[in-house]
């Protein structure tokens, strides 16, 4: 089967390299003929040039914007040049941490049509307050969690019904495709509407540790977060995240730093409180 896996990106190439690393290292596949496709939004456009460059290098179909469209819109461009009934949706900041058996998972989605959506979870499955009463599923032995909507998360998505549902929207155009599903308290209290109208499920069963972690939680590129900033690129700020260990599988043990801080200029309150961490944690902003 082929699939093509979209990456959308913003000016992020220490996030996307970890990426791909991590999509290449855990996203396990024989029988599946993978494309890689990218859209460049160019935030800043120094960094963008650097990314586009990487990404090109490593075989990846890129497109850009300058100036940039923003997710919705960028999203809705590359919709239209995805040629597989599926496609793996990432985003550059998110590194995959446990395997995912991408095989079984697309030859599942064939034989159960209402499934429409698997999505790898950056909380521990059923722990993210949403008050939403988890189920768990066996599709064909697959052991999934439905949801109440559709996540932009990585994760699978059945390409018939993204173009059925999909409008495009520049500001927050998660919550747009979200609610074209119907409202919250529809998707909230009935799950016989969820499995027949929507079909959105987490991989692995409810309580299971997450299987992806969001690098860029702190460096965001939506417009508004942006202009917060004053247009200035933010990096990751801060160096607790380095070390977040919630949600992780505690098998894996404990995070390792990673110099993705280096060059990103500190405030005095920034650097006060750098004096108290571990060394460590430190050398990443030299």
């Amino acid at each position: 089967m082929k699939l093509d896996v979209l990456i959308m990106g913003s000016s992020r190439k220490q996030l996307l390299e970890i990426t791909l690393e991590s999509f290449k290292k855990y996203v396990v596949y024989q029988n599946t003929d993978v494309r890689f496709l990218m859209h460049e939004d160019f935030a800043y456009p120094s960094d963008s040039e650097k990314s586009v460059s990487w990404a090109k290098s490593q075989g990846i179909h890129v497109e850009s914007s300058l100036p940039k469209l923003g997710l919705g819109y960028a999203m809705d461009k590359m919709f239209k040049m995805i040629e597989s009934d599926y496609v793996f949706y990432l985003q550059d900041d998110w590194e995959f941490e446990r395997p995912v058996e991408l095989d079984r998972i697309l030859w599942t989605m064939e034989r159960n049509k209402k499934v429409n959506c698997i999505t790898f979870n950056k909380y521990k499955n059923g722990e993210d307050n949403t008050g939403f009463a988890y189920k768990d599923y066996l599709y064909d032995g697959l052991p999934l969690s439905i949801y109440p909507g559709w996540q932009f998360l990585p994760g699978l998505w059945r390409m018939s019904k993204v173009r059925e549902q999909w409008s495009p929207r520049k500001i927050r155009p998660e919550g747009n495709f979200q609610n074209s599903f119907g409202d919250n308290d529809k998707r909230m209290n009935d799950r016989p509407y969820l499995e027949e109208n929507v079909g959105a499920y987490f991989y692995g069963l409810h309580g299971e540790p997450r299987y992806v972690r969001h690098l860029g939680g702190t460096w965001r590129m939506a417009e508004w977060q942006v202009k917060e900033n004053n247009y200035k690129p933010t990096g990751v700020r801060h160096w607790e995240f380095m070390k977040w260990q919630r949600d992780r599988a505690p098998w894996l043990g404990k995070l390792t730093a990673r110099p993705l801080n280096r060059g990103v200029q500190l405030n005095a309150e920034g650097r006060k409180q750098l004096e108290s961490q571990p060394e460590y944690i430190k050398e990443m902003y030299k």
